[in-house]
């Protein structure tokens, strides 16, 4: 196989349903571990491309497939990638930080579980009120880990979402957050 293209050609059985109340009229049988209902690739290939896209994103994981000789598009991977579920309760101690969606436009807010190192949900804008409507729907964060940034500094909204202690580093990213966390704890 190597540097060839393969193509599987799958013959599997449809059916058909006579009864007029029936809602779907024609069934394919699925191959267990091989194929899935409405896939044009394989399973195997669907987790391969899931897991680069994990790993790099969009373009990057697009060069790489490419590199690897796989078809797929950084859309296409982008759709394997599905959101993680957002906890009933805030980590106990939550990384806060501001990243771009569109540079020196539009500005969204990223939450971290520290202590786990993963992205617990983010926000569609960098305000106090969003970060404390969220604190308050989602109680739990002993330690707060924020940057230096104006849009997290108004103390009487986040007093009121009951969190215990604030760390503000002059760092950015994830790296600077563990440090902080480190001397906090």
């Amino acid at each position: 196989m190597g540097s060839r293209r393969v193509l599987v050609r799958l013959r599997v059985r449809r059916y058909f349903c006579d009864r007029k109340s029936c809602s779907r009229k024609t069934f394919v049988e699925q191959v267990p571990g091989l194929s899935e209902r409405h896939r044009r690739s394989s399973t195997g290939l669907t987790g391969w491309l899931r897991s680069i896209a994990v790993e790099l994103g969009g373009r990057p994981a697009a060069r790489l497939c490419r590199r690897l000789r796989l078809v797929a598009g950084r859309t296409r991977l982008l759709r394997l990638l599905t959101a993680p579920p957002v906890p009933d309760r805030a980590p106990r101690v939550l990384g806060v930080d501001e990243f771009a969606f569109r540079k020196g436009c539009t500005y969204g807010t990223v939450l971290v579980d520290v202590e786990a190192g993963r992205v617990v949900d983010v926000l569609p804008d960098r305000t106090s009120e969003t970060l404390a409507a969220w604190l308050t729907e989602h109680p739990g964060a002993e330690i707060i880990c924020r940057d230096r940034a104006s849009a997290y500094t108004d103390p009487r909204e986040l007093h009121q979402t009951g969190e215990k202690a604030q760390v503000a580093s002059s760092r950015q990213g994830l790296d600077g957050l563990q440090d902080y966390y480190e001397l906090a704890a």
